[in-house]
């Protein structure tokens, strides 16, 4: 049997079977992902970038920084990589890091698109004796830490901004894996900034992660002491030093809540109450707990395998596998968790919307929770979060052509068929609840909702309701002994 390739320039043709290979033609993918997942590191540097860095230099100017009343000009690199396998050359001089780790669990567990987004800034420092007005009166070692604050902030923002330039559009899945080991004194603020533009963005998810062992921040904090000349002592390794947000005097006579949890449910209250001021919820995040450790030893949060736990359950889940939580799902690649906890603490974090690891005998390490941070039960489970953003968007996508078409009862008409059309194949696909279609969904898109002034304002409005399938938390069995059974 012979294979003739297609530039091949003269053929020896002899009797029997002979494939052509033949030019395939360019394959576009009309259905919106879900199983796309970016891992985002977000890094200061010390020291002015020299000129001879391996990435491009770059430089951006950052307003209001304190400091600096007119803003200051900041250098920063990027490094932007895209995955669809495991391969470890990618990770070259990172061995010791827990970047490879993630990526390589992500895989793992069954993802298959992972982008990668590495992003280094310098802050010029300010000169002190420039500054007027209030900040002229504040503490310079302050300023400076508002500074850097501001600076840390506004370079998530940006990275986060352009994730639809890097990945084309097609990233959901958001992973931040080093807030707590770079960035712990900000990461109530993180947490809120990311899950406030992740429900902005319709169909982004945040996949956080609680508190890592106390010895990891502590070990952290050490080895960013020892890069800058000086050692720290015990006292300035507390709990109470190295997180300031902590609410120590709420944990302080609490010997049954580890510190690693009180840190965690003191990180969700946090982020709350910012969300709470900017109104804004949290249905676009799920933290997930506890940390866990690699096959090689390492230490890592388990954001990463749970994105491709989410992938793998989508895939595996089809056509519509977003519709199914992700959970009771076996986490893959894991030797062990690395904390275990009592009862108490446990019922702590799920009453809280935690989403916790157990190891279930025969399956090993599953995620043991499918809640977001959401306190209205509209949004509590994470399937019903991602399958509305994926109706948001897939139907976004499918009316691209509508844009800039006369704005008439006919199009009103056309774009209401195509919309029910969608959601009646998820109907009948399961992802929608209801006897009959008019039960899992309605459309509306006519005179009511586009009234003349709609209309001369160059707007489309079509208003879509959905009753998504629920997910199951609790099986209730009622096991009667005796002769009777009772109902």
């Amino acid at each position: 049997m012979d294979f003739i390739g297609s530039d091949s320039d003269a053929l020896e043709l002899r009797p029997g079977l002979v494939f052509g290979a033949v030019d395939r033609l360019p394959r576009h993918d009309t259905r919106v992902r879900t199983d796309v997942a970016c891992l985002l590191r977000v890094r200061r540097s010390a020291a002015p970038f020299g000129e001879d860095e391996e990435l491009e230099l770059q430089r951006a100017f950052v307003q209001q920084l304190p400091g600096s009343p007119d803003g200051a000009e900041c250098q920063f690199t990027l490094r932007y990589r895209r995955m669809a396998r495991w391969e470890e050359e990618q990770f070259a001089g990172e061995y010791r890091t827990r970047h490879p780790a993630l990526a390589r669990m992500y895989f793992r567990n069954g993802g298959s698109d992972l982008h990668l987004i590495d992003l280094s800034f310098y802050v010029p420092p300010f000169d002190p004796s420039q500054l007027e007005g209030a900040e002229a009166e504040l503490d310079p070692v302050e300023l400076a830490e508002q500074r850097e604050a501001a600076a840390i902030l506004h370079f998530h923002l940006w990275a986060l901004e352009r994730l639809d330039d890097f990945g084309d559009g097609v990233i959901n899945q958001v992973v931040l894996p080093e807030l707590w080991t770079c960035q712990v004194h900000l990461l109530p603020r993180l947490w809120a900034l990311v899950a406030g533009f992740c429900r902005a963005s319709g169909n982004r998810f945040f996949v956080a992660s609680g508190a890592p062992p106390l010895s990891v921040l502590q070990q952290e904090e050490r080895l960013r002491a020892r890069a800058e000349g000086f050692e720290l002592s015990d006292d300035e390794l507390t709990v109470q030093a190295l997180v300031p947000w902590y609410r120590a005097e709420r944990w302080q006579r609490r010997e049954d809540v580890p510190v690693e949890v009180a840190l965690t449910l003191d990180a969700l209250a946090a982020s709350r109450a910012i969300l709470a001021r900017q109104e804004v919820t949290l249905s676009s995040i799920g933290v997930y707990w506890p940390w866990v450790q690699d096959l090689k030893g390492m230490l890592v949060p388990p954001t990463a395998a749970v994105s491709g736990v989410f992938a793998r359950s989508d895939d595996e889940n089809g056509p519509v596998g977003v519709m199914k939580p992700p959970a009771n799902e076996e986490v893959k690649g894991i030797l062990d968790l690395a904390q275990h906890i009592d009862e108490q603490p446990t019922n702590m974090l799920q009453r809280e919307a935690v989403n916790l690891l157990h190891t279930r005998v025969g399956k090993g390490v599953v995620v043991w929770g499918a809640r977001t941070l959401c306190e209205d039960p509209t949004w509590r489970f994470v399937n019903v979060r991602r399958l509305i953003g994926y109706i948001g968007k897939q139907i976004e996508f499918d009316n691209q052509w509508a844009v800039f078409e006369s704005n008439d009862e006919s199009l009103r008409q056309r774009v209401a068929r195509d919309v029910r059309y969608f959601l009646k194949d998820l109907w009948e696909k399961g992802a929608l609840q209801g006897e009959i279609p008019s039960e899992a969904f309605v459309v509306v898109c006519n005179n009511e909702n586009n009234p003349q002034s709609v209309i001369d304002a160059g707007t489309l409005v079509v208003d879509v309701w959905v009753n998504p399938v629920q997910t199951n938390e609790f099986v209730h069995l009622k096991l009667t002994y005796g002769d009777e059974i009772v109902d």
